[in-house]
């Protein structure tokens, strides 16, 4: 049995690994068909999204054969772009060094199998690789100059945080997918507004480009694509959220590339179409990414208020906890009808419950009853059982706002019975 279960690990590690390697080539050779003159870098790095994102999620100990791969990937694509191998091994090697620095901060703050879920997370995670991919390239830049290639010393800050922030996408991908929580339900009509929204995404991106001095419909459905990864972080699911960008942020740079979708203007070089599909894909993923956080928290919230009300509806239904709500004029409405006390007839208005407290107490209650506010407070009042004897009682008052504004909404619950 023990053996069936490695043998199964193993075979889903080398799929894995496999899908990984083809995967991360074919996004090399995208990444490099687009290329910085002056620094002799790529406008974008797909492959480094799907690395960081293994480093950020898996522990340090299964790095070595991710960053062996990720290393010879990028060797071998640069090669097959005819790039000296003294640059290829420059890039590669400061690249990879850099995804594994950002993964070892990252994981000294937020530890392994840490999805950043939070809205804060995910501000850390991005400043963490705009930083990373600002040093990365000057160090780059550095390198090739001290070696006297003809590079430009400068860095252009929107060229290099939107070269970073294109492969963001990939990275929330596969942390997303290496943390998925199989327990978790999953809803198809997310699913159909994730096939829609890409279709819609596909035939924008598919389209031949405008022509200078029209308003295309292209322009107009660009508007309104900003929309599509709101509705889709409407779900919290940032694992259908991250699938979506990941794929719209490839085919937008891949459409450019190739002369399709509306960032393809003859006016202007392929450097300049290509930076432009990066900063769109930048202001398309890190809001829908921050919404859709928010709202994985809030939906979580609700859950957890949604199953506490259950649990407190079992108990007044077991008639554990007399509810009550009561009105302007001292008319007591209670809820499910519950014996009052275990004998009799629960008081109608204010002024008959006040005969059950004991007299040393309605002083207090009243008190407590004017001082009613939004933060519930609670009292111990002994109220007489029917039989001659007085119980403790614990009650608790908080003001209602809303459609019965004014209204009191209370709680009695017995905490001593005597016998």
């Amino acid at each position: 049995m023990l053996r069936n279960e490695i043998l199964m690990k193993m075979k889903k590690i080398v799929v894995f690994w496999f899908a990984f390697t083809l995967v991360n080539f074919a996004l090399a050779l995208l990444s490099l068909q687009v290329r910085d003159v002056w620094s002799l870098s790529s406008l974008v790095w797909f492959p480094a999204g799907l690395l960081q994102g293994i480093f950020c999620a898996r522990a340090p100990r299964y790095w070595p054969v991710w960053l062996i791969t990720g290393a010879l990937i990028s060797l071998t694509a640069s090669q097959w772009y005819g790039r000296p191998v003294s640059v290829s091994l420059i890039f590669a090697c400061i690249n990879v060094v850099m995804l594994v620095v950002t993964g070892l901060i990252w994981q000294f703050f937020y530890g392994v199998m840490w999805a950043p879920k939070r809205a804060r997370d995910i501000f850390n995670l991005t400043v963490l690789c705009s930083l990373s991919g600002i040093i990365e390239r000057f160090v780059a830049k550095l390198v090739l100059h001290l070696l006297d290639y003809p590079t430009d010393i400068s860095i252009s800050l929107p060229i290099v945080v939107g070269s970073v922030l294109s492969y963001l996408p990939f990275t929330f991908f596969v942390i997303s997918c290496i943390t998925y929580e199989k327990s978790r339900t999953r809803d198809r009509r997310v699913y159909g507004l994730w096939l829609v929204a890409l279709l819609v995404m596909a035939a924008l991106f598919t389209s031949p480009p405008p022509e200078t001095g029209k308003i295309q419909w292209q322009g107009v459905v660009l508007m309104f694509s900003f929309s599509l990864p709101m509705l889709l972080a409407l779900s919290g699911d940032l694992l259908v959220l991250g699938s979506f960008l990941s794929l719209c942020t490839l085919g937008v740079v891949s459409a450019t590339i190739f002369g399709f979708g509306p960032f393809s203007s003859p006016s202007m070089n392929l450097q300049q179409n290509v930076q432009m599909a990066a900063w769109y894909s930048t202001a398309f993923t890190l809001p829908a990414l921050l919404c859709c956080s928010c709202l994985y928290n809030a939906i979580n919230a609700l859950h957890r208020r949604k199953a506490r009300f259950l649990l407190m509806k079992m108990m007044l239904e077991q008639e554990q906890i007399n509810c009550f709500r009561l009105s302007a004029d001292g008319r007591l409405y209670w809820h499910h009808d519950s014996a009052w006390m275990r004998c009799g007839k629960a008081p109608v208005y204010w002024s008959q419950l006040m005969a059950w407290v004991h007299k040393e107490d309605r002083q207090k209650i009243e008190q407590l009853k004017s001082s009613v506010s939004l933060i519930p407070q609670m009292l111990k009042v002994r109220i007489a059982d029917g039989k001659g004897e007085f119980n403790q009682v614990i009650i608790a008052l908080i003001v209602h706002v809303g459609e019965n504004a004014g209204f009191i909404e209370g709680t009695m619950r017995e905490i001593a019975d005597k016998k």
